[in-house]
């Protein structure tokens, strides 16, 4: 735990370095856990910058992929949240397991229904993994919104911080009676709404 609260010290440290950080949905931050937050992913500051501004009590594991092992500022930040690793390009049985007991015994997960980073900018496709965990734990998903972060980079090259949003919905429940694609769908799409357009990206027309 103090290896948690270190290193989540660091990266709040390290976030007010470089951006400007703007976050509604404040009061969201509050449920107790179990429960997924299921993200946008846009570039490598996401899980940092979740992690610098989601509080205590909530302990936040995360999905990594095995790639960012290699990577080792990293590799620590995703040990220092109970990171559990999953390999690429198939289906991780074992991780899916430890996903499931984490949130069983009390856990908060962060995760990105996308499964990748993306290229554009704007949301790819979702997958079910997020759905299927959420009903296999009985926990809720907490949506969250998040853009500005992929202009981080550029920005510390010309010695500026830059502005980014969080935007955090309301916990969502996910339907048992639909299925995995339509639970994953009605997820995707609130994300999205949270979203500016430019963001939106397959998402981006109206709902049905």
């Amino acid at each position: 735990m103090l290896f948690y609260t270190l290193a989540r010290l660091i990266a709040r440290i390290l976030i007010h370095t470089v951006a400007r950080v703007h976050l509604e949905g404040a009061s969201y931050t509050a449920q107790p856990a179990p429960f997924i937050l299921a993200t946008n992913h846009l570039t490598s500051w996401d899980p940092p910058l979740i992690f610098a501004i989601w509080p205590p009590p909530a302990h936040l594991t995360v999905l990594a992929a095995d790639k960012w092992r290699k990577v080792l500022p990293i590799l620590w930040l995703f040990n220092a949240m109970g990171a559990i690793w999953v390999k690429r390009g198939e289906v991780d049985r074992a991780a899916l397991r430890a996903c499931v007991d984490a949130l069983k015994h009390g856990g908060a997960m962060g995760m990105s229904p996308e499964g990748t980073r993306s290229r554009t900018g704007g949301l790819q496709q979702g997958r079910s993994g997020v759905v299927y965990l959420a009903l296999k734990a009985g926990a809720p998903v907490i949506p969250v919104a998040l853009w500005g972060v992929e202009q981080i980079g550029r920005n510390i090259r010309r010695l500026r911080r830059s502005d980014v949003y969080l935007r955090i919905g309301a916990p969502m429940i996910m339907d048992p009676a639909l299925s995995l694609d339509e639970n994953t769908e009605h997820l995707m799409r609130t994300i999205a709404e949270m979203l500016p357009e430019q963001y939106r990206g397959v998402y981006g027309g109206k709902r049905d």
